[in-house]
């Protein structure tokens, strides 16, 4: 891994544990988005984001993740890209749920959400989620697929995790410095599983 790379996860880390320290200064502008998303809320895609929600929680990614990992490693034979993908993404979950219980960030008021979330508000683990799955699976499949569809599938998640993060904000379940701080974390898990598959 170059010092490129190191750098770059670096600053990425740096700045996802500084946003929940920073959090009061950010509140106008958190409070902003919100406004601006209630404003601009079409009640037509309520359906959608609640199945981006969904199509993202934790049973439902996790039954995802270890089919592509079988697939990797059973079908391919690369186990060792099966198992960065399911470090990688049980790494950031498990980052996820300390941070949310050591910053405690209280959740915007859930006043059109389907279901109440009771867990911290930083960062959003749905959007780490699909944004790391979304840069992984084109990664760890690459060398088995075509490139039309590694772009494919790369573009397809790529929308998937664009709709999810608006959802997060569209169901008033999380602020958008916390689906920052999970695309943060995203990214940098990211670069750090190309540091281990190259």
């Amino acid at each position: 891994m170059t010092d490129k790379y190191l750098i770059s996860i670096g600053i990425l880390i740096a700045i996802f544990i500084l946003l929940p320290i920073f959090s009061r200064p950010l509140v106008p502008f958190n409070l902003a988005v919100r406004q601006f998303v209630s404003k601009h809320r079409s009640m037509r895609l309520r359906s959608l984001m609640i199945f981006t929600h969904r199509y993202n929680d934790f049973l439902s990614f996790s039954i995802q993740l270890l089919f592509l990992a079988l697939l990797l490693g059973l079908v391919w034979r690369d186990w060792r890209r099966a198992g960065v993908l399911l470090i990688a993404m049980f790494i950031q979950t498990t980052i996820i749920t300390l941070f949310k219980r050591l910053t405690s960030i209280d959740r915007p008021p859930q006043l059109v959400s389907h279901i109440v979330m009771t867990s911290g508000s930083y960062p959003s683990g749905h959007s780490a989620a699909s944004l790391t799955f979304a840069l992984l699976v084109p990664l760890v499949l690459m060398p088995y697929v075509s490139q039309a569809v590694t772009i494919i599938l790369g573009a397809l998640l790529g929308c998937v995790a664009l709709l999810t993060a608006y959802g997060r904000l569209y169901l008033d379940v999380h602020w958008f410095t916390d689906v920052i701080g999970g695309w943060l974390l995203s990214v940098a898990i990211f670069l750090l599983s190309i540091g281990f598959l190259t």
